[in-house]
């Protein structure tokens, strides 16, 4: 953690200003500490992060439970091994739309929601401003530790603010933030995705940008009956929303009075089982949606 991350910082609880008590220092990073409110309640800075003693989710994207199996790097070589070569350029092409639109922002700070293996942020690093200030987020502090270890090693140089926190709860105060971006995170909160939505428009500046990146449907398909039947099962019913156009569209427009979509790729999906591809054989499409 930097200090220069407080001064957009809040209370998640009461939304007080935090005080800091640094235990440990490597250079200007704060690797052990701690920070406090007004009303004392009390949050730990843990091997550089800032841990806000977030859980993570129990039906799916469990990172330490697939860390745990795999390790984390051998669950990042096995999850690219999955896909075809159509496959990983579409993806490139996902993630090269998503850094263009943040390398916009030249100061100020850039918030990544749902970080997870850290995808986007490595990308982030080699391109955005040295003025924009990076703050990684995801509810699981124990992927932040190895995004955060993996950087140290290839951009040791790079000063990025890790928080492990709730995205529908962002300890970051109202109209603070530059811009907020993210590679499939709101898709990952799947019930929650409109209140991460929410949360977004709450912390960013007025008329900055969030920069989502959704992936398309079609309503009817299989791939979208299996979605709903599965959230159903699992007391997430209506989560279905988050591959569809026109709802997407309807819950960024609740909180963005502008909403400006590219389509990235459209097309049909190959029967091999990845990252952000639905059922094969069916229609879908990768698009960004920028909203201000």
């Amino acid at each position: 953690m930097y200090t220069n991350i407080l001064s957009v910082l809040r209370c998640p609880h009461c939304g007080g200003e935090f005080e800091l008590t640094a235990a440990g220092k490597e250079g200007e990073e704060i690797l052990e500490g701690k920070i406090a409110c007004g009303k004392g309640h009390v949050f730990y800075i843990r091997q550089g992060i800032l841990d806000f003693q977030s859980q993570e989710q129990e039906n799916l994207n469990s990172w330490s439970e697939y860390i745990g199996e795999e390790g984390y790097d051998d669950l990042g070589q096995k999850i690219e091994a999955r896909k075809t070569e159509k496959q990983k350029k579409i993806d490139r092409d996902f993630l090269d739309a998503i850094v263009g639109e943040a390398a916009k922002l030249k100061s100020g700070f850039l918030l990544d929601v749902a970080s997870g293996r850290g995808i986007l942020l490595g990308e982030l690093v080699k391109t955005v401003s040295a003025d924009v200030n990076l703050i990684s987020t995801d509810l699981s502090f124990r992927v932040l530790t190895f995004d955060r270890a993996a950087l140290k090693r290839t951009a040791p140089q790079v000063k990025v603010n890790y928080i492990a926190c709730d995205a529908t709860n962002l300890p970051v105060r109202d109209g603070s933030v530059d811009m907020v971006c993210t590679y499939a995170g709101f898709t990952n909160m799947m019930d929650l995705m409109e209140k991460g939505i929410r949360e977004a428009a709450r912390v960013l500046k007025d008329g900055a940008p969030l920069i989502n990146s959704p992936v398309y449907m079609e309503k009817n398909a299989e791939g979208a009956r299996k979605a709903a039947r599965y959230f159903a099962e699992n007391q997430m019913e209506g989560a279905e929303k988050i591959f569809l156009r026109e709802e997407l569209l309807t819950v960024h427009q609740k909180y963005f009075s502008s909403v400006r979509e590219e389509i990235i790729y459209e097309g049909i999906a190959e029967g091999v089982e990845c990252d952000l591809i639905p059922c094969a054989g069916e229609w879908f499409a990768n698009a960004l949606l920028v909203s201000s």
